[in-house]
This record gives structure tokens, C-alpha cells and sequence, in this order.
């Protein structure tokens, strides 16, 4: 079965993620609900990055990729994923070129998903404004440019997803809702 990841930076849209992917597409292991679930290799999976287990000896995710960026490159050798599926999030206090960060681990996880004859979708949402330092214009082009489908809301991103890995989605949900 296609799977879904969700590296997620921190606890509130992974959270809201998990609450919209688990009717849609079952059961989906998280270490915001179960982290022994996560020894699992396949099947969908939404991490909370910014966790203490991912953050001991290291800056947040929102400040540093690190943890993130080894999360995609680990889920490009699976198989079974369909969707890697992010959150990029913007302000004062976040990395100064967070979509950046990620864009070269996203378009290496698609080139080795091809190379094994694969579709491996980018999905993701860019939470902030266009007066954040980063320029909220910028970082959506950053993720486009790297492959990604950008969505106006985690929740509308979340459903796309769903919808990629074979979830029982109305297409009406990807653009009707927050």
C-alpha cells in the first residue's frame, strides 16, 4: 500500500494531521501517540520533529533541518511512500530559509523514488505571511521549485495527500475546506 510521512516541525499540525489522515487512510503510527508504533518500517507515519527524542543535543527543527533532513532521506529508500508530506513554518524565530532547508532533500527523495521507477509526491503547507522575514512568496516558490505541491492550509495538504496514497477523499475536501 502507498504510504504517507509527515515530518512534521512541531506538535500542532502534526497533531491536526494525524486527526484528518487516520479516518482517511487508517491506522498511522506517530510518536504524538505512540511511539513504539514507529519501529515499524512501512505504513504511514507522522512524526512530531520538534519532540524531545528528536531535539536532545540539537536545535528545534524550526532552526534546525538536521533532524528532518535525515527523517526524508531514511523514507526515500522505502518503497511503499507515496507522499512525503511537510510543513514549513515562517517568522521571527524560524530558520531564515526554512522551504531551503528542506528543497534539496525533497528533490534527492524524488530522483531516487524515479531512479526505481517510482512517483514519490511532495506535499506541504507554508504557514505565515508575506511580512515574515523569510517572505512567505519566496518559500513557496523555494518548495514548488523542488517539486513539491504547496497548499494554502495543513488540512487542505493533509487531504492531498490522503488522496495521493489512496485514501477515500472527495476531491471537493482538497480545495473546499481550511
Amino acid at each position: 500500500h502507498p504510504s504517507v510521512l509527515g515530518p512534521y516541525a512541531g506538535a500542532p499540525l502534526a497533531h491536526e494531521t494525524l486527526l484528518i489522515l487516520d479516518p482517511l487512510l487508517g491506522p498511522v503510527a506517530s510518536n504524538l501517540t505512540d511511539p513504539a508504533a514507529l519501529e515499524r518500517r512501512a505504513g504511514h507515519r507522522v512524526l512530531d520533529m520538534g519532540a524531545d527524542e528528536f531535539t536532545v543535543g540539537r536545535a528545534h527543527p524550526m532552526l534546525d533541518p538536521t533532524a528532518r533532513v535525515e527523517a526524508i532521506r531514511e523514507a526515500a529508500r522505502r518503497t511503499d511512500l507515496a507522499v512525503l508530506l511537510l510543513d514549513v513554518v515562517l517568522g521571527r524565530g524560524a530558520a531564515i530559509d526554512p522551504a531551503g532547508d528542506l528543497a534539496d532533500a525533497i528533490r534527492a527523495a524524488r530522483a531516487e523514488a524515479r531512479g526505481r521507477g517510482q512517483d514519490l509526491a511532495g506535499v506541504g503547507t507554508v504557514g505565515g505571511t508575506a511580512e515574515d522575514p523569510q517572505g512567505l512568496s519566496a518559500q513557496v516558490a523555494t518548495l514548488e521549485a523542488a517539486g513539491a505541491w504547496v497548499l494554502p492550509s495543513n488540512a487542505q495538504a493533509a487531504r492531498a495527500a490522503a488522496c495521493i496514497a489512496g485514501g477515500d477523499v472527495a476531491i471537493d475536501s482538497l480545495l473546499g475546506g481550511p
